[in-house]
């Protein structure tokens, strides 16, 4: 739990600074990025799947928590 907490923390600190305008395209390219590398990281695992994935798993759950948010706000796509 404290590790998903960490991930949140991060992707929400993530953005604090930037000028760059978030788009629904660029969240959905973050969480499309965080399922990918999650996957990745099954395939090689092998038996220690549970241990070797939590984080990108909690990483992955995150993104896809934003962007489920971010398309529930309505936020434009990139123009």
């Amino acid at each position: 739990m404290r590790t998903v907490a960490l991930v949140l923390i991060a992707l929400l600190l993530g953005g604090c600074g930037s000028t760059q305008t978030v788009s629904l395209d660029s969240i959905r390219n973050q969480y499309l990025d965080a399922q990918l590398d999650y996957q990745d990281c099954m395939n090689t695992s092998g038996s220690e799947v549970i241990n070797r994935c939590g984080s990108k798993r909690a990483v992955a759950e995150a993104a896809e928590k934003t962007y489920r948010d971010a398309m529930s706000k309505g936020l434009g796509g990139d123009k």
